[in-house]
């Protein structure tokens, strides 16, 4: 069971009441309903009765030789919109695109696994019409009879996805296998949801797709033998098939995540308290990376509190002052020392010859160095330059 629409498909009936129409065949000039829509599928319907004021538009459904068809759901009708008692007489009923689907944004129907929507698929000479005319292939596909048109796939719900059938039973496929991909020139297949049956230009033949809100906003239906035969298809899915510019701000609610690598090793969120950069995997380094004329990491808007890196310095700064630099030689300091809270250093040079003496109660000073043994208190001989 599938749903198709099909032009110039009509027949004639002389069923009288409210239920199932019995199909007595095609009017001149058309196909009937078993042709033009096939057995067991859904259609929309027109039925008028050719004496009476009588008319009704709906959903219907054919049976398994097409001798029927059921008036599933109605759309509209002379009987305030509710199925039409019709009268004896003749009456014509076929094939139409109801008003109401023109007049909304976009409807589609939903197409189930068991009832999925068939898009009729032929392959012809390629025009100019094609947007890769001149490239690739000379054929291309047709789909419903439109030179490779660009299409809108519906389906959000993982567990109501739509179902897209490519019909590939026309001879014109044979050689021609209809597939998915995320470039149009093919170099990655996409795989997830599709199902194919058959060989191409044979009977039964099909290439399906199921959408949901995973599907990648962007694929390309191309032939996975020739180049540039289809176009593409849009979704309105979460999986981005390029960049995403955005030209206003993205909002995270507390607590949901940004999430980058392959396994998620990587998470920027904010908790409702404090902000995170988390490594929940891998095992190399948080490197933090800016062009050759330097950058800044900021603990607020007003101050530099933590680093800011040029070509060839880093700076460590509190409230906008630099207090740690190093240089081509080592560390150069701004401000005193202190040691484990015990002893604070000296910020400026002592005289010639003078030694580092403390007071065991935390002040370390320049001193003369001593005559004779050592004076009151503990020297520090300093071995090396601070």
């Amino acid at each position: 069971m599938a749903f198709v629409l099909n032009d110039r498909v009509k027949e004639t009936s002389t069923t009288t009441g409210t239920g199932s129409f019995s199909l007595s065949g095609a009017v001149t000039g058309f196909e009937t309903f078993a042709a033009g829509i096939g057995n067991s599928n859904t259609t929309y319907y027109a039925i008028a009765h050719q004496t009476a004021n009588e008319f009704e538009v709906g959903f219907g459904t054919l049976d398994g030789s097409s001798a029927n068809i059921a008036r599933t759901s109605i759309i509209s009708s002379s009987n305030s919109d509710t199925a039409v008692n019709f009268s004896a007489g003749t009456k014509d009923i076929f094939c139409t695109l109801p008003s109401s689907k023109i007049s909304l944004p976009s409807p589609k129907e939903y197409g189930s696994s068991s009832n999925p929507i068939i898009i009729t698929t032929k392959v012809g000479t390629k025009t100019a019409a094609h947007p890769y005319s001149g490239q690739g292939s000379s054929s291309a596909y047709f789909l419903n009879g439109l030179e490779s048109p660009a299409i809108r796939l519906s389906g959000v719900d993982a567990s109501y996805k739509y179902y897209y059938r490519f019909d590939q039973s026309h001879s014109s496929n044979s050689g021609h296998p209809l597939r998915f991909y995320l470039e149009a020139a093919k170099t990655t297949a996409y795989t997830t949801g599709v199902t194919t049956n058959g060989s191409p230009g044979s009977a039964g033949a099909y290439t399906q797709i199921a959408v949901d809100a995973n599907t990648p906003n962007i694929l390309f239906y191309q032939c996975s033998s020739h180049g540039y035969m289809g176009n593409h298809t849009v979704s309105i899915g979460n999986d981005f098939n390029g960049d995403v510019n955005f030209r206003g701000n993205a909002s995270l609610p507390d607590s949901k995540k940004i999430k980058i690598g392959n396994s998620d090793d990587l998470e920027i969120y904010h908790d409702g308290s404090n902000s995170y950069i988390d490594q929940t995997g891998g095992t190399g380094a948080i490197v933090l990376k800016a062009a050759a004329s330097g950058s800044t990491l900021l603990t607020n808007s007003s101050s530099q509190n933590i680093i800011s890196a040029g070509p060839t310095t880093a700076y460590l700064y509190n409230s906008g002052s630099v207090k740690l630099e190093t240089t081509a030689t080592g560390v150069q300091t701004t401000g005193t020392i202190n040691v484990n809270g015990a002893y604070t250093m000296p910020t400026s040079d002592g005289s010639a010859n003078q030694i580092l003496e403390t007071d065991g109660s935390g002040a370390v000073t320049f001193v003369d160095k001593p005559t004779a043994g050592a004076s009151a208190g503990f020297v520090i001989a300093m071995a090396v330059a601070l």
